[in-house]
């Protein structure tokens, strides 16, 4: 076995042990808990809820968990912002190992001409965005968009704007656990049915166009 072959296989393994013993070790609800007991103390707080951030991916934990506890700690005002920088921030491992990973050979460079091909038809940017607007895993659009080779700046930006709806949906609903205010926990529910159906329309233009191109589909051209 080629040996780019046997470090991608052995490297996939790791990262699939981690998260098995991620989630069936440390359940993100008892983890969160004890963190949240810190809240009295800022700092540690802080610094932990960094630590969470920074290996999240590795444990399989959703975004939706730490949002849900930055806006039982900090509230929407404050809860919002630092949600979203941590959703970036927290989507950055997955995406640099898949950027930088050896994809000359083996089952990544297939995946790599499929990322590759997807980002012709919808472009980097757009299609990022409705990656995330959409529900789909967030680990496996970040490990696609590094594929895919997305730049930096423009994955950053399209994970922001992409992650806006869910994190603004969740931190309400943590800060909403505070005072049991229903009518915020369920205005979230259209946030996200919203979002969904944006991704969705995102999509649609320059995935119309490509089959046109292919001949799957008879009809006039969609400018989006």
């Amino acid at each position: 076995m080629d040996r780019q072959v046997r470090i991608q296989l052995a490297g996939g393994l790791a990262l699939a042990a981690t998260g098995a013993l991620g989630v069936l070790v440390v359940s993100p609800e008892r983890a969160l808990a004890s963190l949240a007991g810190t809240a009295d103390r800022p700092v540690l707080f802080a610094l932990a809820l960094v630590g969470l951030y920074g290996v999240r991916s590795l444990v399989l934990w959703p975004i939706s968990a730490l949002s849900l506890l930055v806006g039982f700690v900090y509230g929407p005002a404050v809860g919002i912002p630092i949600g979203l920088a941590g959703a970036v921030y927290t989507c950055l491992p997955p995406y640099l190992l898949a950027r930088y990973a050896p994809r000359q050979r083996g089952p990544l460079a297939r995946l790599h001409a499929l990322g590759r091909s997807a980002v012709e038809v919808t472009g980097d940017l757009r299609g990022l965005i409705a990656a995330r607007l959409v529900p789909l895993p967030a680990d496996a659009v970040s490990y696609a968009a590094g594929l895919a080779e997305v730049p930096v700046g423009r994955y950053a930006l399209g994970t922001a704007l992409g992650e806006t709806p869910w994190v603004v949906a969740t931190v309400l609903a943590g800060a909403s656990m505070r005072t049991f205010a229903l009518e915020a926990a369920g205005s979230t529910l259209s946030l996200l049915l919203a979002a969904t159906l944006l991704g969705v329309v995102l999509l649609s233009g320059p995935a119309y166009r490509h089959l046109r191109r292919r001949g799957v589909l008879d009809g006039p051209a969609i400018d989006q």
